[in-house]
Order: C-alpha cells, then structure tokens, then sequence
C-alpha cells in the first residue's frame, strides 16, 4: 500500500477510532500512522472534543418516528423467526472452522437480532458524531500563497459542515477588465466555478458545497470569469 493510500485511509478511520469500533488489526495499524503522521494527529485532536461531547449531545437528538417503526419490525420479523426455530435457536451455534475471512458468512437468528440492535446503536452514535461536526463546528485553514508577488497577502478558508468562505488582506487589485475567480476540485476531476469576486480585504463566500479532501483555487479571469482557469492558481486551500 502507498504512503498516499495509508494516510488517506487512515484519515478516513479516525473518527471509527475515537469510538472504539475499528477491529483490533485497523486499530492496531491506525495507531502506527498516527506515531509517525502529525496532520492526521492535529486531525484526531480536533475530532476529540466533538466526540467527547457525544453523551451529553446524543440524548438531545430526537429520532423520526420512522426509525422506530422500521426498528421494531425488524425486531419483531427476528422474534418470529426466533419462534420458528424453537428450542434449538437458545443453543449455542458450534464453533464454524477456522476461515481466513473477517466477517462470518452465517448468524444464527439470535445473532442475527444482536447485530441489528448493534447496528441501529452505530447508526445512531455516528449520526449524534456527523450532526456535531457538521452542524456546529467550524475549521480555519490557511490558504498556501502560490505566487511569490503576494507573499504579503493573508488568507484563509473559514469552513463549516459543507459551506465555506475566504477571507483575504491585502490582495491586490486584479488588471483591469479582469476578476478574482474559485473553484473547487474534487478528486482528480476539472475544477469547478465557485464564484468571483474583487476584494482587497474581506469575506466571499465559495459558491459551491465543500468536502474533505477538496481542492479550493484562486485564480485571475477576464472579464466576468471563465468556465474553466486560463491561470495559474495564485493561492490554494486543501480541505
């Protein structure tokens, strides 16, 4: 596996991680990389606290009335298969061989149940974790100054949930019949128009949702700005 590959992996599992549901070998692992990874250690430290919160935030967190139907029903389909089997289903399933796969390919019933009640219970903390990150916390990234004539100007992408706003000092005034342009990158896709704007000092808002791993650009465009950059990015912030 790639040292990129790892890392973004890695990235991807802290959250997993800080609840104590990675199976010991991906806990073992992550734990490697974060000794020896300090932006995937900053990114835990800031997971932290949100997760922290999860016990005092996922009581306040009111269910639809749909979860608990489609709870109950498949709690009440497993009880009629529990039935169904009869004495046999109390006994413990024998041991199955030895098999290099990590999940079992059969549950009996009764495990069945279990793991659909763990399953609501996962389904439930993660969204208690997704509504505390998205929903009230917001990052300041620094923004990398990509053209050495700017060195003076100061910028920084103000990030929460899927929105996210730049605020810059000091950016000089574009040529004239010419405007500020961003753009969002996703992947290994094109870049995609996010608004324009011509500001010395202040806020724009970036036009188009946001998420991790998203490459927000700079550039200078003619005249009301263009479909896709005619130039180099004067300044970058990767999400």
């Amino acid at each position: 596996m790639s040292a990129e590959l790892e890392h973004r992996e890695c990235a991807d599992s802290l959250g997993a991680y800080l609840l104590g549901a990675l199976p010991e070998a991906e806990r073992a692992r992550v734990q490697r990389h974060l000794a020896g990874c300090r932006e995937c250690r900053a990114e835990l430290d800031w997971l932290r606290p949100a997760v922290d919160a999860l016990p005092a935030s996922a009581a306040q967190v009111e269910p639809p009335p749909e979860l608990k139907a489609r709870v109950m029903e498949v709690v009440e389909r497993e009880a009629e298969l529990l039935g169904a089997a009869g004495e046999s289903a109390d006994r413990p399933a024998p041991p199955p061989p030895p098999r290099r796969s990590r999940w079992p390919l059969t549950l009996a019933p009764r495990s069945a149940l279990a793991l659909a009640a763990a399953c609501v219970v996962v389904v439930a903390v993660f969204a208690a974790l997704l509504a505390t990150l998205g929903g009230s916390a917001t990052r300041t990234l620094r923004a990398h100054i990509t053209n050495p004539a700017l060195s003076r100007v100061q910028a920084s992408l103000r990030v929460r949930g899927s929105h996210a706003e730049l605020q810059v000092t000091g950016l000089p005034a574009p040529a004239s019949n010419h405007v500020e342009e961003l753009w969002v990158m996703r992947g290994g896709g094109p870049p995609s128009p996010a608004g324009t704007f011509v500001l010395g000092s202040g806020s724009v808002r970036v036009a188009r949702p946001v998420h991790r791993g998203d490459l927000v650009l700079v550039t200078v465009e003619p005249g009301r700005g263009s479909t896709a950059p005619t130039t180099q990015p004067i300044m970058t912030v990767r999400i």
